[in-house]
C-alpha cells in the first residue's frame, strides 16, 4: 500500500491554531467547536449556529406580530407554525436554536389559542420540539442554551481524503463531567484511519461496531463502501447522537446503510421468539431489527450480511436460538474495566461471521492505560479466536498538530476464527509504518 496520510489538523473553538485535549488516560484529538467555527456539513445545510438562531428569531418575531393581530391573522399564524415544524423536521438543531430565540415559551402560549387551527399547529410544533430535541439539550428552554460542539476528524489519505464532522452530546449547563461516549478517543481515530486506508476490508461487507460512541469507525466503513453497518453502544443517548452524525456526514443515500441501536453485548443470552421478518432471537438481532436493520437467513458457512445462525446449548445439542453474525466486527477502546475483555471475546464468538473471510479489528489502549486490557489475548484464545497484534502510539495522530503531549500506547488486534488460521499481520504493519513516516 502506497498511501500518504493526510495532514490531520484541528481547530479550537473561536480560535484557529491547532490543539489537542486530554481525557483521562487517553487523548482527545480534534476540538470542541461551535457550529460557527466549522465548515458546514450536510446536516447543517452550510448554516452556522448563529445563523440558525437568527433565522429562528425572525420566525418568533413574525409569530408575535401576527398573534397581536387577533383572529384576522389566524390563517397566517397557522402557516408560520407549520413552517416551524418543517424547520425542526429538517434539522433537530433548530429545537435549541428556537429556544435560544425565546420561542419555546411562545409556542406554549399559542397551544391555548382560541382558534382551534392555531392551537393545533402550535401543539404539532411543540410535539416536534419534544420528539426531536437533540441529546443533552433541554426543552423547553428560555433563551440560554448550550451551543452545539463538534470534533473535526481527518481520517483519510491524500489520495482519498475523508474528513468527519462529529457532533458531541451536549453537556448540562455548568456540568464538569464529560460523557465517555462523547470523546473522539485515539483508538477510534486509529481504527477509522485503518479502514480508510484499507477500503477493501469493508467494501461490500456487513459491519458491526460495538461501543461506537461518536461512531467514527462506522461512518468511515459506510463511506468506504460497506454494504450494511450496525452501529451499537450501550448508551442510547450516544446512539441517537451517532445517528445524527451519520446523516450529517454521509447524506441520506449512505446513511441509510447504517442502523444505530442501543445494545449491551452482555445481554446476548436474552432470547425471545423470532420475529416474522427473521430478525433473530438474540438481543442484538432484536435491537437492530427495531432500528430498521434487515437480515438474511442462512447457514453457518454462508457468511452473508446479518446471517442468522443456529446456536448450541450448554450440552452441545442444537437449539432454536440464533445469533446474528457479521463479516466485520469493529471495536475501539472497548476494554476499559476488569471483566470487559471476557465480554468482548464472548461477543465475537457469537457475532463474528463463521466464514473464512470474516474478521474483527479491536483497537484498545495498552494494559498500562486500561484496567482489564491485559486479559484480552487469553480471552480471545479461549473464545476460539486467533489474532495478530501490533502496537501503535498516539504520536501517529499528531500529524499537523503543534502541541506536545505524552504518548499513549495502543494495541491493535486483527482477529479471525481459529479454524481459518492466523490472520495476516501485514495489513496492520504497512499502516503503522505509513503513519510513522508522516508523524
Amino acid at each position: 500500500m502506497n498511501a500518504t496520510l493526510a495532514a490531520f489538523t484541528t481547530r479550537r473553538a473561536k480560535g484557529g491554531g491547532f490543539g489537542r485535549r486530554t481525557a483521562g488516560a487517553s487523548y482527545l484529538v480534534g476540538s470542541h467547536m461551535s457550529g460557527s467555527d466549522a465548515a458546514g456539513g450536510r446536516g447543517w445545510r452550510g448554516r452556522e449556529w448563529d445563523d440558525m438562531v437568527e433565522q429562528c428569531a425572525v420566525v418568533v418575531d413574525r409569530l408575535r406580530t401576527i398573534n397581536r393581530a387577533g383572529d384576522d391573522g389566524a390563517a397566517e399564524l397557522t402557516r408560520t407554525l407549520e413552517e416551524v415544524t418543517a424547520l425542526i423536521a429538517d434539522d433537530e438543531e433548530y429545537v435549541p436554536a428556537l429556544g435560544a430565540a425565546c420561542g419555546h415559551d411562545l409556542l406554549t402560549r399559542l397551544v391555548t389559542h382560541e382558534v382551534p387551527e392555531v392551537a393545533s399547529a402550535a401543539a404539532d410544533a411543540m410535539e416536534a420540539c419534544s420528539r426531536h430535541c437533540p441529546p443533552g439539550a433541554s426543552f423547553p428552554a428560555r433563551g440560554d442554551v448550550n451551543e452545539p460542539s463538534h470534533a473535526i476528524l481527518g481520517v483519510g489519505t491524500l489520495a482519498n481524503p475523508l474528513t468527519l464532522r462529529m457532533r458531541h452530546v451536549r453537556e448540562p449547563e455548568g456540568g464538569e463531567k464529560r460523557r465517555i461516549p462523547n470523546i473522539a478517543w485515539d483508538s477510534g481515530l486509529i481504527l477509522s484511519r485503518w479502514i480508510a486506508m484499507h477500503p477493501e476490508s469493508v467494501a461490500g461487507k456487513s459491519v458491526l461496531e460495538i461501543g461506537a460512541g461518536l461512531g467514527a469507525p462506522s461512518l468511515t466503513a459506510a463511506h468506504r463502501g460497506a454494504r450494511k453497518v450496525a452501529l451499537t453502544d450501550v448508551d442510547p443517548t450516544a446512539v441517537r447522537n451517532a445517528a445524527y452524525n451519520a446523516g450529517m456526514n454521509l447524506g441520506k443515500e449512505v446513511s441509510s446503510k447504517i442502523a444505530c441501536a442501543a445494545h449491551d453485548w452482555d445481554d446476548d443470552d436474552s432470547y425471545s421468539d423470532s420475529d416474522d421478518d427473521g430478525a433473530g432471537t438474540c438481543s442484538l438481532g432484536r435491537a437492530l431489527s427495531r432500528a430498521g436493520f434487515r437480515f438474511d437467513r442462512g447457514g453457518v458457512d454462508e457468511g452473508e450480511d446479518g446471517v442468522l445462525v443456529d446456536g448450541a446449548d450448554d450440552d452441545g445439542g442444537e437449539k432454536s436460538h440464533e445469533y446474528v453474525t457479521f463479516d466485520v466486527v469493529l471495536g475501539a477502546d472497548v476494554v476499559h474495566e476488569q471483566g470487559m475483555a471476557r465480554g468482548v471475546a464472548t461477543m465475537l464468538g457469537k457475532h463474528l461471521g463463521r466464514g473464512p473471510d470474516a474478521f474483527a479489528v479491536i483497537v484498545n489502549p495498552a494494559p498500562a492505560h486500561r484496567s482489564g486490557a491485559g486479559d484480552l489475548p487469553s480471552r480471545l484464545e479461549s473464545a476460539g479466536m486467533s489474532f495478530a497484534k501490533v502496537s501503535v502510539t498516539s504520536a501517529m495522530l499528531r500529524v499537523g498538530v503543534m502541541e506536545e503531549t505524552e504518548d499513549v500506547r495502543l494495541d491493535m488486534f486483527l482477529i479471525r476464527r481459529k479454524e481459518w488460521g492466523e490472520p495476516d499481520v501485514a495489513s496492520l504493519e504497512d499502516v503503522t509504518d505509513e503513519w510513522a513516516r508522516h508523524a
